[in-house]
């Protein structure tokens, strides 16, 4: 049920328009109950979580259902729409199944989105986009081409899309029973949490640092036997924040040293 009853009324009339009641990126007859504001575009929750991995300046994406909507996004959506997206991407000599973040880091994209964005505000419109050059990447910023992206890429490439899937996100056609399932994903005894921590973070570091950090941190991992602080900060501070409390009282508080208002009325009950 949809938070913004103007909203409601406003997507119950897109959706008379087929091509907006489906993904517009997996294609699937999953109901398409998100939506790139961006692109002015309906996609599935599956897509919607790989269109949040571009940032909210490539794709900025909301709930059809459960976001309240601003006047001027309402408009992009009303001048967007799936099939005149497929349309100029198409035009533009872009794949419709190239991977979401290939797809939307085009200079096509790029340019459909600014335009979008100048149409439904009333400013003015940019440049014709030049022939023959949709399809390519867009131009290098501060926060693309970076060891980051590239990782995320990669992760997202290799993740399953919505006709691959159920709704629970399990893989279609598998025999996995419950009993299995958690059988095998139980944790090997190699498998700890320190030693997957440990993992985690020399593959960050790799990443972040590069080899040469990575080796030294490896190396401090390997010769360190204590838990990582990593694994549950919440509960190492709050050893911290009691181990603190009970050196300052004074026996005042219950709970707290040998003799605690607790221990003396205890003590006072037994005589």
């Amino acid at each position: 049920m949809c938070t913004d009853p103007v909203a409601s009324k406003f997507f119950k009339n897109q959706q008379a328009d087929s091509s907006n009641r489906t993904c517009c990126d997996c294609g699937s007859a999953r109901r398409a109950d998100w939506a790139s504001v961006s692109h002015g575009i309906y996609i599935s929750i599956e897509a919607s979580g790989i269109h949040r991995s571009l940032g909210v300046k490539t794709s900025f994406v909301l709930s059809t259902t459960m976001d309240s909507w601003k006047p001027v996004h309402l408009r992009m959506m009303e001048l967007g729409g799936n099939k005149r997206f497929h349309d100029f991407m198409q035009q533009h000599g872009v794949p419709e199944d190239w991977p979401i973040r290939k797809k939307y880091c085009t200079r096509a994209a790029a340019w459909y989105r600014e335009n979008l964005k100048a149409e439904a505000e009333g400013l003015y419109l940019p440049a014709p986009l030049e022939a023959g050059t949709g399809h390519l990447p867009m131009e290098a910023t501060a926060e693309g081409n970076t060891a980051q992206s590239a990782l995320l890429d990669k992760v997202f490439a290799a993740a399953p899309d919505s006709r691959s899937m159920t709704a629970g996100g399990v893989a279609l056609g598998s025999s996995m029973s419950s009993r299995s399932k958690a059988a095998s994903t139980r944790p090997r005894p190699s498998d700890s949490p320190t030693s997957t921590a440990r993992a985690a973070v020399s593959d960050a570091a790799a990443v972040v640092f590069g080899a040469h950090m990575t080796k030294k941190l490896k190396a401090a991992l390997q010769a360190s036997s204590a838990p990582i602080a990593c694994l549950a900060p919440w509960k190492l501070e709050g050893e911290t924040v009691a181990k603190r409390l009970k050196e300052q009282s004074t026996g005042s508080m219950d709970g707290f040293g040998s003799d605690s208002a607790r221990a003396r009325r205890l003590a006072a009950a037994g005589a």
